[in-house]
């Protein structure tokens, strides 16, 4: 049987692009040659564009007061 996470809601999809862009711009360490995600180093990553997307409708269209 699948396991449901719960749904996904506005907030969780703005804290991963905002940690997909701090893993994009982490140092180089012993465990990865360079800041980048794996995918990155293989030439296919497309989250980094995803999440900065994300940030920038996000700041463009905030959300309505209630």
């Amino acid at each position: 049987m699948p396991i449901d996470d719960g749904p996904i809601t506005p907030a969780l999809v703005l804290w991963t692009a905002k940690r997909v862009i701090m893993a994009h711009s982490e140092p180089p360490n012993p465990h990865r040659a360079t800041g980048r995600c794996i995918q990155c180093r293989d030439n296919g990553c497309d989250m980094l564009s995803w999440a900065i997307g994300v940030l920038r409708e996000h700041r463009r269209d905030p959300p309505a007061a209630h």
